[in-house]
């Protein structure tokens, strides 16, 4: 066996120092100072060769926009990951869906659609329907000669059309205590037993092509025969490598427990699948600036505005609708989602290089590292007044929160720390209020906010002693 390598320095770098900050701040500027463009590769790759830093270049761009002297740009969000659904027992879970399908006869076409249902677990065909639509009564046709050959099934598996999320078809389920397990919309790949089962059976059957003057019916006869033979093919063939074919995979015993556990996994399923608070929130607040502005809109635009206003932040949505209403007011035409989610677009996209900027300052801005770094100094020293006095001198002249927080927590501890030494806190407010009087570049109301800090963690301890006498 050999040791493995890794190549070139990656993963060998330690942590981003005051000094290495320093010396990337300075090699920007220059390279700036020349009128050049930063380009982060090349860059990177002479910060390694001039001054020995290894780092990525992800990391160098953090440096810079910590210290403004890069962008902030983030990426797009990335489209959502389906889980699929797991085969478990058979007559567990049933695909069902519809597909138009073709009979010429004498050159004219007849289509009719074409109802199937497909066991999931063993892919068995166990009952068809054929309709001049695809309506509600082929569903529960498809649906009732399922379960007078297998019996009831746990769940129905279909897309979201009309027919299968009918209030007909929803009551007929809840009476045969059947679980609607809807696929996505425009996910095919949710469905995807069914979608199988119909691209095999047309691959296999072809044009069906008759030369004869007859009527529908005598096509429709000949669909039915056609399908009915194709299905009992299919079901004596294994599918998938498996040993048993779907006839007698359909025919293996299940206890009432793997059943009761197979119904609460479906269940279990369409509960994560189900819109968080937040998200209907969101779309509420779609719904409600359609109706203000009486917004003229598609069904099947208003359902792909329902997926994609999730994505964004409520904040970014109350300032994309303050906007969006100032735009309509100037000009009516402008009314329309497609130019409010495109405001929407734009005011996100600002927040979140906002948000990335902000973290990389707080990460490797050179002031916060300097200000953290004499922190640490401080830290190893014992604290007097005039220590915490200067930590609460930063908090209040501090332009980010983050130092701001430091500061102060580290000052209630210090102060927290030295009242341990003193009989009564009278003796260390006069050393505080001595050293902040010796602080000249502060205000009236940046000393006053020192000083009402210094109280609240005087009054803090006093109060815990008090409560601890008691």
């Amino acid at each position: 066996m050999k040791p493995y390598r890794v190549p070139d320095q990656r993963g060998r770098d330690g942590p981003i120092t005051v000094e290495t900050v320093k010396a990337i701040v300075k090699a920007a500027n220059d390279l700036k100072g020349k009128g050049k463009r930063i380009r982060l590769q090349g860059f990177t790759r002479d910060l390694k060769q001039k001054e020995g830093i290894v780092l990525s270049r992800k990391k160098v761009k953090e440096v810079l926009i910590a210290n403004d002297l890069f962008q902030a740009n983030t990426r797009k969000r990335r489209p959502r990951f389906y889980q699929s659904l797991r085969k478990e027992i058979p007559n567990g879970l049933l695909s069902l869906d519809g597909s138009e399908m073709v009979v010429l006869i004498d050159g004219e076409p007849h289509k009719f659609n074409v109802e199937l249902s497909v066991d999931v677990s063993t892919f068995h065909h166990t009952a068809f329907s054929i309709g001049a639509s695809e309506s509600s009564d082929e569903v529960i046709k498809v649906l009732e000669a399922h379960r007078n050959a297998w019996g009831n099934p746990l769940g129905v598996l279909c897309d979201s059309g009309s027919s299968n999320l009918s209030e007909r078809t929803r009551s007929y389920l809840k009476d045969h205590d059947i679980d609607l397990v809807s696929a996505g919309p425009g996910n095919p790949k949710g469905n995807g037993t069914d979608e199988g089962a119909f691209s095999q059976m047309k691959r296999a059957l072809g044009v069906i092509e008759l030369n004869l003057s007859s009527p529908k019916v005598l096509a429709r006869s000949v669909l039915e025969k056609l399908i009915s033979l194709y299905i009992a093919m299919r079901n004596r063939n294994p599918v998938k490598g498996r040993v048993l074919s779907p006839d007698h995979g359909m025919t293996v015993p299940t206890s009432q427990a793997q059943r009761d556990a197979e119904r609460q996994r479906l269940r279990d399923h369409m509960a994560a699948k189900a819109r968080p608070q937040d998200d209907q929130l969101k779309v509420d607040r779609l719904y409600g600036l359609v109706r203000y502005h009486d917004i003229k809109v598609e069904p099947e635009a208003l359902k792909r505005a329902e997926r994609s206003i999730i994505a964004f932040e409520k904040e970014a949505i109350a300032a994309a609708e303050e906007a969006f209403t100032k735009a309509v007011n100037r000009k009516a035409e402008r009314k329309n989602l497609a130019y409010f989610f495109g405001i929407l677009k734009r005011i996100q996209q600002e927040r979140d290089d906002e948000a990335y900027r902000r973290y990389c300052c707080q990460r490797y801005n050179e002031e916060v590292m300097l200000d953290l770094k004499r922190q640490q100094e401080e830290d190893r020293q014992s604290p007097t007044a005039e220590h915490i006095v200067n930590l609460l001198v930063q908090a209040v002249k501090a332009s980010f929160q983050f130092v701001r927080e430091v500061a102060i927590r580290k000052a209630r501890e210090w102060t927290l720390e030295l009242m341990s030494s003193y009989p009564s806190p009278g003796p260390l407010k006069r050393r505080i209020s001595d050293a902040l009087g010796k602080v000249k570049d502060l205000s009236i109301d940046q000393k006053t906010r020192v000083w009402e800090l210094v109280e609240q963690f005087l009054n803090t301890k006093t109060t815990a002693e008090s409560v601890t006498q008691i």
